[in-house]
């Protein structure tokens, strides 16, 4: 703009010099234009210099720290306007003290991460310790019912035997539950992959369930398409282990009906767990799958169990490349879904050995 400026002004001069009659008067318009340009020429030069640069110093150092959390070392300069001054020394020390406060919160991160890592192994190795006193006191438990190696009992007695044997029980199945769950943290689950069928996945869980269902009256029932994944059965039962002791919490005491199966997808298989209970809202489901998170039930029987289980049911589908979820609605029963991969076959057609076919 500047530069247009003196460039109009010089014009003008010259157009004087020319147009005039008089040519001293048109030297001296001429060489006054000439002064006005040169002047207004350096005044560009300065403004550029002194206000123009400084700013645009400030714009890179701004995005350097927006990149980096940090700037290069303040440029000490006396030349410029004094209020861009200020405003750079006043940028500079507030880089340093955000990057000294970024620093500060890595580190206590860091030290954070490192308590959390000692926290979950000290947990699990309590875990483990408190598992050792469980086995000798279900092996005397058992022997005690057994009245004819150590005894008759009363029937108080032996009532007292089986709460015993109960609480036992639970304990055994919640300190399982954390070490899973420390394992899971950790990522130390142990996973064996092998060729598996879906449909003798769901005949081993139905077989393995249909007793407990017959004893609370709940009417299980699998419906399942086959195909092959390769993946970890044992884990797979642990997953539909504690999805249906969950659906068996929360069915009706009277015309409860859990359905299990599985069906394919083009690189998947969809295993579920289906019950006609209160269904879960959709607040509630947001957090299902967190750590010790209870859903609250309506019903009258009262819900046990530690809140790790559909947190264990993630990990260990998450350990086997896979995804759970739930659908559900309040008074519409609730579905658990977890996906696992397809096992990937590799089909050889003369030289070309590269076609990949999903089952």
């Amino acid at each position: 703009m500047f530069g247009v400026t003196s460039f109009i002004i010089f014009y003008m001069g010259f157009l004087s010099f020319i147009t005039t009659s008089d040519k001293l008067i048109g030297t001296i318009m001429l060489g006054f234009s000439g002064i006005v340009s040169l002047g207004t020429l350096i005044g560009t030069f300065y403004i550029s210099r002194n206000i123009t640069n400084p700013i645009d110093e400030l714009i890179n150092k701004m995005n350097e720290f927006s990149q980096n959390n940090k700037t290069t070392k303040e440029t000490k300069t006396s030349h410029g306007i004094h209020e861009l001054q200020y405003l750079h020394k006043n940028f500079h020390k507030m880089t340093g003290m955000v990057g000294k406060t970024i620093e500060k919160e890595k580190k206590l991160n860091r030290q954070l991460q490192e308590m959390d890592k000692r926290k979950i192994e000290f947990m699990s190795m309590m875990s483990h310790e408190l598992k050792t006193p469980i086995m000798p006191i279900l092996g005397y438990v058992q022997l005690l019912k057994k009245q004819e190696l150590l005894g008759e009992l009363n029937d108080q007695q032996l009532d007292a035997i089986n709460e015993i044997h109960l609480a036992t029980i639970r304990l055994q199945k919640l300190i399982q539950d954390v070490l899973t769950a420390q394992k899971i943290d950790l990522e130390k689950l142990n996973i064996t992959k092998d060729t598996l069928e879906s449909n003798e996945v769901i005949d081993l869980v139905y077989k393995a369930f249909s007793p407990i269902c017959k004893i609370k009256n709940v009417h299980l029932e699998k419906n399942s398409e086959n195909h092959q994944i390769v993946s970890d059965s044992d884990r797979i039962c642990q997953v539909f282990s504690n999805l249906i002791s969950n659906a068996l919490e929360f069915v009706p005491e009277h015309g409860g009906k859990i359905e299990i199966g599985s069906y394919g997808q083009e690189e998947s298989v969809v295993f579920f767990v289906r019950d006609n209970g209160h269904g879960i809202s959709f607040e509630e489901q947001q957090n299902i799958f967190k750590k010790f998170y209870q859903v609250d039930a309506s019903l009258k029987r009262k819900k046990e169990g530690s809140g790790l289980g559909l947190s264990i049911c993630e990990g260990i589908v998450k350990a086997l490349d896979g995804k759970i979820w739930v659908e559900s609605r309040v008074n519409s029963g609730a579905t658990f879904y977890f996906r696992l991969p397809k096992k990937t076959i590799q089909l050889h057609h003369l030289s070309n050995c590269e076609t990949i076919k999903r089952i």
